[in-house]
């Protein structure tokens, strides 16, 4: 489901510099979880002992580490990562209602 990340490069003569950027869609993504948070598609055991709570695109995961330094692949990192899940501003990645 999730794209691959698509660099642009683009050289300003002006700076003499190399300008990269990175773009993904992620509209099916985030319709899939809006599906799944309204219940119309569940992913989880079926005894409720795990659930999935949220997919995040892999654009979201490059913006975390490189601006905020949060790593999602760093147990370490794990608290950070579920403050930022349970932020309403981040509300768009999660599956689940629950609060982590």
């Amino acid at each position: 489901m999730n794209d691959p990340i698509k660099t642009q490069f683009k050289y300003d003569e002006a700076e003499d510099k190399v300008l990269l950027t990175n773009s993904q869609d992620i509209e099916p993504l985030l319709k899939l979880n809006k599906k799944e948070f309204n219940g119309d598609a569940q992913f989880g055991s079926p005894g409720k002992d795990m659930r999935k709570v949220a997919s995040i695109p892999l654009i979201i995961i490059e913006k975390w580490k490189r601006e905020l330094g949060v790593d999602v692949m760093n147990k370490d990192h794990m608290p950070k990562v579920k403050k930022l899940l349970n932020d309403p501003e981040w509300r768009y990645l999660r599956t689940h209602e629950s609060n982590l």
